[in-house]
């Protein structure tokens, strides 16, 4: 089974169907092409909030607040002018901020990003807490990250001690 038919599994409310994503106008306005498996991950999993505390973002969403593309416009800006620590990290990597993508955001205001790659199999998950200095740096794809978070396999020096709960939902909002 695959890390995102397991992330499938967790206990959710709401939709469960097929996420509308306009991935031509992301992949256009963001000069990326995104890997096969994370734009499958934003097909099951945009719009939902996992443990009423992270949301994943939706590539074109109608909504400012959870559209991918906006977030990652704003966020590349953001990141391109503080966090030296961050601008480090990414250059050893070979990328600068204005190639992140924006994928979610938590309600502490902490930013979930992809690094990309060459190698689609080699994008990375980057996560800054919203005002800090603190960052976790994943080597893998966004749907592994979440799982291995929300089982408790992997701590986080970004997300609160008490997230995820013992029993968390997923609430599925395709439509937000």
């Amino acid at each position: 089974m695959t890390d995102l038919e397991l992330l499938a599994r967790f206990p959710s409310t709401g939709a469960d169907h097929p996420v509308a994503n306009d991935w031509p106008s992301a992949e256009q306005t963001l000069h990326i092409r995104f890997p096969a498996s994370f734009k499958e991950f934003l097909n099951v999993f945009g719009g939902a909030k996992f443990d009423d505390f992270l949301r994943v973002y939706r590539a074109g969403a109608q909504n400012k607040n959870v559209d991918l593309i906006r977030k990652s416009i704003d966020a590349r800006a953001t990141m391109a002018d503080s966090r030296p620590h961050i601008r480090s990290l990414l250059a050893d990597r070979g990328v600068t901020p204005s190639e992140l993508i924006r994928w979610g955001g938590t309600d502490n205001a902490d930013m979930l990003f992809l690094v990309p790659h060459r190698d689609p199999d080699a994008w990375a998950v980057l996560t800054v807490i919203g005002r800090g200095a603190e960052f976790d740096l994943y080597e893998g794809p966004a749907e592994s990250y979440l799982l291995r978070i929300l089982r408790g396999e992997l701590t986080s020096r970004v997300f609160p001690d008490d997230f995820p709960d013992e029993e968390f939902l997923v609430d599925r909002a395709p439509w937000i």
